[in-house]
């Protein structure tokens, strides 16, 4: 438990420059309004709330991801208004001793209530109160404890005579779902605002705020310094320009020491590849460095992509002029090895968005919806860090088709989708946010996915053509030294049906050819080409272009999904009639029959015998 006075730079100083909050931290608006509200305002209108029996909140709950500066605003704010700060952590008050950690928080709220009988706003703000309040299905005796007594202490926090209450409380959290709900009500936390990871604009002002002091370079842009360090939170920027500035200092040590220190474009550039965006550590991968023009051929598909990726990110004010809502989801589908995902990755290092990555061997654990729960924080912190894009690669193992059998990785697979379907459904609040997928077996992906709010592009990737191969073959071939005598297009009339990744191959064993020629070789000759050639046949046959290329055709004319249920469930039926326990029934049923019968024979054969004795 920490006590502290804070007073602005000017209280009792004659100055008439007024501190403001806004000088120690940038962004946040929402919250340092809500704090204002709740320490300030009790100050200035106690005269007005007695008049018409206001009562002011007594507590406000600052949750969001870590690092945003939710500590940092009260801080500020208390600094502001001259008020005396009492902070509370789970490491000060959890005692090994019974009745300990009560007396630690009963004595915070005495002294607290002392500074605020003598007229001085008393503040008290407790830090990671997740840790300190958990719920109490824990059953742990000592959270029980605090967390009745911190009610009790909340509880009995009235309102003075001057009409303001005697002590503001003030907690912060990040995970605001593992708090106690007891404490999440009105008259204990009135309010609960978010801390969220700031905007472009707002990571403009806290760059600026950073750099305030330190010389910039006049080639540095700051905005664009902003716009690249999408996801960032406030002290992911405080560490980016530490950095920068160590960087800079690195640079300049051996130089004049009279020479004014000031920040250059490469400072940063080499700040950014060592500080990324904490919040979303753990879940997502860098931004691969793959540009258009590794992929050959293509145009048309690369132009759809880039409209209906780089579009929306860097043309928002366009759309919504326009009244446009850009597309939430884009399905690639075509052969395996045509460049489905180099193109996914191409289309996120254009954007310069957040990636999130995601396979099919993620998403499937042994702990029964562990799949579901990654797949649900992926798609939180995605809407967190947007603008963003989340990338499936082979959808067919997470939105394999519903109905089938009942084994247990079905379900799961069932699990998946339907988590799947909720959150992109989610997406109309989340703005910035696309889901991209790849596949090789779209046949197998389900229909509720095939339809516009969900996949609204589904995009055919065919195999290359003669122009695309040699583009292909140009690309690969770039780094490599070859002779005079190759001629790629003559390889690329000669390669028909072969996909990006064989040409890839195919260049690849070449060079690997020349070497067992001669180690020490150093140019890749036409011969070297036409021996691997040779040796290799395409994997792909004409049928399998054409089931591809139809697949869009005759999607709407296969059997529906439900039609199909209609006709399991038909033929369950038909072999549950011969099942082992009906066939059992059956049998049992009949023995009945025959019981009864030979009984009623029975008693007219003994009726018959005696009439005739009769």
């Amino acid at each position: 438990m920490e006590d502290q006075s804070c007073r602005s730079g000017n209280r009792g100083s004659g100055s008439e420059h007024q501190w403001r909050a806004e000088e120690a931290i940038a962004g946040n608006s929402d919250a340092l309004k809500a704090l204002r509200e709740l320490i300030i305002f009790p100050l200035l209108f106690s005269q007005e709330a007695q008049k018409i029996g206001l009562r002011w909140p007594r507590g406000l709950l600052l949750y969001g991801p870590p690092g945003t500066g939710k500590t940092s605003l009260v801080r500020a704010i208390v600094q502001e208004c001259g008020a005396h700060l009492t902070t509370i952590s789970p490491h000060s008050v959890h005692r090994a001793h019974a009745g300990e950690s009560e007396k630690v928080l009963r004595e915070a709220f005495s002294e607290a209530s002392s500074h605020a009988i003598s007229g001085k706003p008393s503040v008290i703000f407790i830090d990671e109160i997740d840790a300190l309040c958990p719920r109490r299905d824990s059953r742990r005796e000592q959270n029980v404890r605090i967390t009745t007594q911190l009610s009790i202490l909340m509880d009995s926090n009235k309102q003075s005579a001057s009409g303001r209450p005697q002590v503001v409380v003030v907690a912060s959290t990040n995970r605001v779902d593992a708090i106690d709900p007891a404490l999440r009500r009105s008259g204990r936390f009135d309010a609960e605002i978010e801390v969220t990871a700031p905007t472009e604009n707002e990571r403009y002002q806290i760059l600026r705020l950073y750099t305030r002091k330190v010389q910039l370079d006049p080639e540095v842009d700051l905005l664009a310094i902003a716009a690249s360090c999408n996801g960032f939170v406030g002290a992911d920027l405080e560490a980016l320009c530490r950095e920068a500035a160590m960087a800079a200092l690195q640079r300049c040590s051996g130089t004049n020491e009279n020479d004014i220190l000031s920040l250059t474009t490469e400072d940063w550039k080499h700040a950014r590849s060592i500080v990324g965006p904490s919040m979303t550590r753990g879940i997502t991968v860098e931004v691969p460095n793959v540009t258009w023009d590794d992929i050959g051929g293509l145009k048309g598909l690369k132009k759809k992509l880039q409209q209906s990726v780089e579009w929306p990110i860097k043309h928002a004010a366009s759309f919504s002029k326009l009244g446009i809502s850009p597309a939430r989801g884009v399905l690639l589908y075509g052969p395996p090895g045509c460049s489905k995902t180099t193109l996914a990755k191409a289309a996120a290092n254009a954007a310069q968005a957040s990636f999130f990555s995601l396979s099919g061997a993620e998403m499937y654990s042994m702990y029964v919806g562990e799949g579901e729960a990654l797949l649900r924080n992926t798609f939180r912190r995605a809407r967190l860090s947007a603008p963003s894009i989340i990338f499936f690669d082979e959808a067919d193992v997470v939105a394999a088709k519903r109905g089938g059998s009942s084994s247990g990785n079905v379900t799961v697979g069932e699990r998946l989708l339907s988590t799947l379907l909720t959150e992109m459904d989610g997406l109309e609040e989340a703005k910035g946010i696309l889901v991209l997928a790849a596949t090789n077996r779209p046949h197998a992906i389900d229909a509720a996915l095939m339809r516009p709010g969900r996949f609204d592009l589904v995009l055919y990737v065919p195999p290359p053509d003669f122009e695309a191969r040699y583009e292909i073959l140009q690309v690969h071939t770039r780094p490599m030294k070859i002779g005079s005598d190759v001629n790629l297009k003559k390889i690329a009339e000669d390669t028909e049906l072969f996909t990006g990744a064989e040409l890839e191959g195919l260049c690849r064993e070449a060079g690997i050819v020349a070497l067992r020629e001669d180690i020490t070789a150093s140019v890749v000759c036409d011969r070297h080409f036409q021996t691997v050639k040779d040796s290799l046949k395409p994997a792909l046959t004409s049928a399998d272009i054409d089931i591809y290329s139809t697949f869009m055709k005759t999607r709407s004319g296969m059997p529906s999904q439900h039609s199909n249920l209609s006709v399991n469930n038909k033929i369950n039926a038909k072999r549950s009639v011969f099942s082992p326990v009906s066939l059992v029934k059956l049998g049992l049923i009949g023995c009945f029959f025959v019981v009864l019968a030979k009984f009623f024979l029975s008693e007219k054969y003994k009726v018959e015998q005696e009439l005739k004795t009769t």
